[in-house]
Parts: C-alpha cells; structure tokens; sequence
C-alpha cells in the first residue's frame, strides 16, 4: 500500500472546481478544505495508475497554484491492489 498526503493550493476562487476535479483522479480522496484555497488531499496507487501520477495529475488541473507532499508512507503487505506495473 502506497499512500501519500499532499496540501493543494488553489486559487481561492476556484477551490470548488479543483475539488470536484479531484473525484476524476484515481486514488484521490478529499479530506478537507481550509481557508485560502487549501484541500486536504491523499493518493493511493490504484490497479492503474501510481500516486506519484495522481500527484503529477493535480499539478496540471485548471486553478492549481502547487501541490506539496506532506507525507509518504508504504507498506508492501497491505493493500489489495497491485502497483502497476511500468513498461520502458
């Protein structure tokens, strides 16, 4: 199991966009939202996509000022999805 924390920074006018736009990322989950145009956010590897590219994901959305990893954690017994596995 793969999961990380991220702190997303959104133009405060657009947070509500960002928000929603997040729920078409695979294995992203919104926790909360602070003042400011901050979203509480955590990725999980999925059967077809790694967090790393839920991350890079968020990065290109519309209204998206930066997105930090505040945590990583990893845990290869747990978890029922296998990472995907990365061609050359």
């Amino acid at each position: 199991m793969n999961v990380c924390g991220v702190l997303v920074h959104a133009v405060p006018a657009r947070a509500d966009e960002v928000a929603r736009a997040l729920e078409d990322i695979p294995g992203s989950e919104l926790h909360g939202t602070a003042e400011g145009g901050r979203l509480i956010v955590t990725l999980e590897d999925t059967a077809h996509a790694t967090a790393i590219d839920g991350l890079a994901a968020i990065h290109r959305l519309p209204g998206v000022v930066a997105a930090a990893l505040v945590y990583h954690g990893f845990d290869p017994d747990r978890g029922s999805a296998a990472p995907p596995v990365m061609e050359a």
